[in-house]
């Protein structure tokens, strides 16, 4: 473990009081202490928006123009107020909020940590004031924290105010921004080094716990954990040139000290030029987008965590389809589901049909809805399936689960019930829409063409493709 010395800082601002604290509080089931904490140092930055008489036309009223100079202390841009406003706070989390102005980030950031935790917070969001978030940034990154108590802290991803730009994220020392952490919907987090704070939720007991050991590695003299560090020497005694930037080295600590730092490449952030008005985002051809697009995202955790957003009363569905669907299946007959969800064509299988019905998914949180609603289920990844489940069905069906799989584990199911007892399958898929471009949870472009070559192999089985409604084919498998 590198020792962190005071004297190695660039400034040694440890603690003060905040210029301004407000409170938000949600209208119901409040706790006592507020859950997080929004820090938001308010910087001075530069600007061009001044304006002045221009003398030079007949003193004022005859013409104005531009000046450069300094925006004045205390005043946010209206981007970030907007911003603010259609943030989406976490359910049930009180909210209070320190500013400081007029002070560079670093000891603004010191000073907002030390207030933070003195308010007993369980976290606290480092956001700035040109930073601007989508709606659901907190929520994302709060909702993961709370999933995984073993993080430090995790980030949203802004980029440089440049031509090009690049992300503000470091994944190791000396090679630059990071481009191929996972961007865009259904990105998971992945760890790193170090990121910009411009939206980064930390865990606060992190934060002390760091504080309290540099505190001790340094003889009981309190460093700041927000602070510039040049590091002159590296622990073998070879000259280096390494300056840590307080963001930076703030993350660092974090990681050193048993607290990894993450970023969620979902939250991808604006960073607000406050001179020119433009807003920088990351560049739709960065690899981050590929990568999250090659990867088939249909985990278990992204699952739960859909479900857990959505609730039992999901809008899924599909009422002309699952009607469809539902002709297709004998009365008092044996029904297998794959990828049933929260069990809506479950129980309206069991309710019109009265069918005896098995219902599998793989998410947990779907499970637990599904149950709710009395139906016979159980969590099972179709990728691991074998054909025992089959073995007394006179039918398996499948709602909007078939594009979700990628070709080998789609084949995989449709061997299953190729080789079982099964002599009917029912699945619908999208009708020429809704390829992997447009929703990445899909894995190919589906339309009649493609489901007919992909099932050519099985013989011994006729092939029905209807309309199941606007968007969506309807496919029947008998033998």
């Amino acid at each position: 473990m590198s020792t962190h010395h005071v004297g190695a800082l660039y400034h040694d601002t440890l603690d003060g009081n905040v210029q301004v604290q407000a409170q938000r509080k949600t209208p119901i089931k409040l706790a006592d202490a507020p859950q997080i904490a929004i820090c938001v140092p308010v910087g001075a930055k530069h600007t061009t928006g001044a304006m002045e008489c221009n003398k030079e036309y007949g003193g004022c009223g005859m013409m104005w123009q531009q000046i450069e100079g300094v925006r004045m202390p205390n005043l946010m841009p209206m981007h970030f107020m907007l911003s603010h406003m259609n943030l989406q706070q976490p359910l049930n989390c009180g909210l209070t909020y320190f500013f400081e102005s007029g002070r560079l980030s670093a000891p603004a950031r010191q000073i907002m940590t030390k207030n933070a935790l003195r308010a007993g917070v369980k976290y606290i969001l480092y956001w700035d004031d040109d930073t601007l978030p989508p709606p659901l940034g907190l929520f994302t990154l709060h909702n993961w924290m709370e999933r995984h108590p073993e993080a430090g802290a995790i980030s949203g991803v802004y980029t440089t105010r440049t031509e090009p730009n690049e992300p503000l994220i470091y994944t190791e020392q000396g090679n630059g921004a990071a481009w191929d952490f996972e961007m865009g919907p259904g990105a998971q987090p992945e760890p790193i080094m170090g990121a910009g704070a411009g939206f980064l939720l930390a865990r606060a007991e992190a934060v002390a716990d760091v504080i309290e050991k540099m505190k001790a590695e340094n003889g009981g003299e309190e460093v700041p954990i927000w602070a510039d560090e040049q590091i002159a020497k590296g622990q073998d005694g070879a000259p280096r040139a390494h300056f840590w930037g307080h963001d930076v080295r703030f993350c660092k600590l974090l990681n050193e000290w048993g607290w990894p730092v993450y970023v969620h490449g979902e939250v991808l952030c604006g960073h607000l030029d406050i001179a020119t008005g433009k807003i920088f985002e990351v560049p739709k051809d960065a690899p981050g987008f590929e990568k999250t697009r090659k990867r088939n995202i249909n985990t278990k955790a992204y699952w739960d965590d859909v479900y857990g957003k959505e609730g039992a009363n999901t809008w899924r569905t599909y009422p002309e389809m699952f009607d469809k669907v539902a002709a297709e299946v004998q009365p008092g007959s044996r029904v297998v589901e794959l990828g049933c969800g929260v069990g809506v064509l479950g129980s309206k299988l069991t309710a019109q049909k009265a069918v005896d019905y098995q219902g599998y998914d793989i998410s947990a949180q779907a499970i637990a809805y599904a149950r709710a609603r009395f139906l016979d289920v159980a969590e099972v990844d179709v990728a691991k399936i074998d054909g025992c489940m089959f073995d007394h069905a006179h039918a398996v069906i499948a709602t909007e689960l078939m594009e979700h799989l990628d070709e080998d584990v789609f084949h995989h199911v449709v061997s299953t019930i190729h080789e079982s007892p099964v002599r009917k399958f029912v699945f619908t898929v999208p009708d020429n829409c809704m390829g992997p471009d447009e929703v990445p949870e899909h894995t190919a472009l589906f339309n009649e063409e493609l489901v007919r070559e992909r099932m050519a192999q099985y013989e011994g089985w006729s092939l029905r493709i209807d309309k199941a409604d606007a968007h969506h084919l309807i496919c029947v498998m008998e033998r």
